[in-house]
């Protein structure tokens, strides 16, 4: 209680809550909210799938270029490789490249590149601007936005819960979609030709039915 009797409000690391004093403050950058009181946490999705594949909590406020290396390795611990390149915003401008990952910052396409190089960084781009849907479905659905769970671990926590509902609703969906139904019927069908022709007595063929 006297940290927060005697913090002024120019001081830096400040406490701003008595039962989480991880709290920080973190600059939003927008004219509606400027501020918001929390953790800054890192997503990582895939572009042709849309899985996330990283999601991590930080305890303190990292500019987000420092955060870039640990990300990519907590990545790399859940799918077994480094991605060969990385689509990310400006906040993230400095480095080109994190180990073996090209890093990719949006800006308008140049006058001497082609047509379909054009093309191509306005496709990539607008693929890094598809996160921000993910980010409000992790809040708003998966309860990202506020945390019930104490201390950065809570948080960590927390930010992977989110991230592991939204992969197995939409993984969900897929399994009740029209083509997954299709594929599994033909190779149910592959199966029982495969059945058909293996010389195995007493098989009953009959029992196998779609």
């Amino acid at each position: 209680m006297q940290r927060i009797i005697d913090q002024k409000r120019g001081d830096k690391d400040k406490l701003y809550s008595l039962h989480e004093p991880e709290v920080k403050c973190i600059s939003k950058g927008k004219a509606g909210k400027r501020y918001a009181f929390g953790c800054k946490a890192s997503i990582v999705y895939t572009q042709q799938t849309g899985v996330i594949v990283g999601a991590m909590a930080f305890s303190e406020n990292p500019y987000d270029r420092h955060t870039l290396a640990e990300v990519l390795q907590q990545v790399e611990r859940f799918t077994g490789r480094l991605p060969r390149s990385a689509t990310v915003d400006r906040g993230y401008r400095g480095k080109q490249q994190v180990g073996s990952t090209q890093i990719e910052l949006p800006h308008p396409p140049k006058k001497r590149d082609s047509a379909y190089q054009k093309q191509k960084k306005r496709k990539r781009f607008r693929r890094r601007a598809a996160i921000e849907p993910v980010i409000s479905h992790l809040k708003h659905d998966h309860r990202a936005i506020r945390n019930y769970l104490k201390g950065h671990e809570g948080d960590s926590i927390n930010m992977m819960m989110a991230a592991a509902a939204l992969n197995f609703k939409r993984l969900m969906k897929k399994l009740r979609s029209g083509a997954f139904l299709s594929w599994l019927k033909k190779r149910h069908i592959a199966l029982r030709l495969l059945l058909c022709k293996w010389p195995y007595p007493n098989r009953a063929i009959e029992s196998f039915e779609f």
